[in-house]
């Protein structure tokens, strides 16, 4: 990471600052280089892998990276990152990554793909404050080798400590305050997509469990990214913006405005995503109606204080006219604007 750093200086690869920004001076942002190596090569060490057979999720990971490092540079347009995306997920599903209880392959096919691209936006727009991606990802993977029942491959074994360690290495840059670098879309993307593998491959070697619940444990387990994205979604459309348009109104910037610490809101964050892999651990021992029960309750919890605080609320023009430099100012916005 240090290196990346200092390459990053060297060429005057920044992150400036902005009115969507909440840093006060252009901080490097090419993180997710250093994230991506380390996850290659913790995976090349492990034995008794034919990498033959594994091409299709090395393909999607170069893919989406390649994509996510070509944004951080040149800034590309949302929607060539959405194609590299479905590009991934398609790739995923040709190596047999995919739902086994849907039949039909085009609806199969579909299904991969808008979970994949919901799971790598969804971390993408977590990254948007010091810690939180690296963390709940870490959280996620430590929460699919600990906890007894969710089941995985050897490969998807082998992607779930390498997660865990490139989380833990650049948590130690990136826990708020920030020592000086950002992963960008090169790493949040990367770290989404590696979320979205284990799910599917958690589905691959559950098929034989009740494929109602089995279905529902991923989802629970990143069930805090997702309610975010989709709330994100939801709020950008009511408002009459493009899904794409970026703001600063997701459940962290809501906290932080006001005037809880980064530290704060990070280790909420995690306690909050382990909490929901506990309870993803619950639904797999239930039956449907519980299970379903279980994340209903959870899952409406989460909503109801999201939009209590005003994670649906139009007012992303307004916000948007305060940077990170007048932080006393946006926080006195939010508390006009919220309940």
């Amino acid at each position: 990471m240090p290196v990346v750093r200092q390459f990053c200086i060297r060429w005057n690869i920044y992150d400036p600052t902005g009115p969507l920004k909440i840093h006060s001076q252009p901080i490097p942002r090419l993180g997710g280089v250093a994230i991506t190596l380390a996850f290659g090569a913790a995976i090349s060490f492990a034995g008794h892998l034919f990498w033959i057979h594994f091409w299709p999720f090395l393909a999607a990971l170069a893919l989406i990276w390649t994509a996510g490092l070509a944004d951080d540079i040149w800034l590309l347009p949302p929607v060539s990152r959405l194609v590299a995306q479905i590009g991934g997920a398609a790739l995923l599903w040709m190596g047999g990554w995919r739902f086994p209880w849907i039949m039909s392959n085009p609806a199969n096919l579909a299904a991969v793909c808008f979970l994949t691209v919901l799971i790598i936006n969804s971390f993408n727009f977590l990254d948007g404050s010091d810690g939180l991606c690296a963390g709940v990802t870490g959280t996620i993977a430590v929460a699919y080798l600990i906890i007894p029942g969710f089941t995985l491959s050897f490969l998807g074994t082998t992607v779930a400590w390498s997660l865990l360690g490139v989380s833990a290495g650049f948590l130690v840059f990136n826990f708020p305050p920030s020592r000086g670098i950002f992963m960008g879309d090169s790493g949040s993307t990367v770290l989404g997509f590696g979320v979205a593998f284990l799910a599917f491959d958690f589905y691959r070697a559950n098929t034989a469990n009740d494929r109602y619940t089995s279905i529902l444990v991923p989802l629970m387990m990143a069930a805090l990214p997702l309610l975010d994205g989709i709330l994100t979604v939801l709020r950008r459309l009511r408002g009459g913006d493009s899904p794409l348009h970026g703001d600063r109104l997701h459940f962290y910037d809501l906290l932080l405005g006001l005037g809880w610490s980064s530290q704060r809101v990070a280790l909420t964050i995690y306690a909050v995503t382990g909490a929901m892999c506990f309870v993803a651990w619950l639904v797999l021992q239930s039956d449907f109606t519980r299970a379903l029960l279980l994340c209903v309750a959870s899952t409406g919890a989460f909503v109801a204080v999201a939009v209590r605080l005003g994670s649906l609320q139009s007012n992303e023009r307004a916000i948007s006219q305060f940077g990170a430099a007048q932080s006393r100012q946006f926080r006195k916005l939010l508390r006009k604007i919220l309940p």
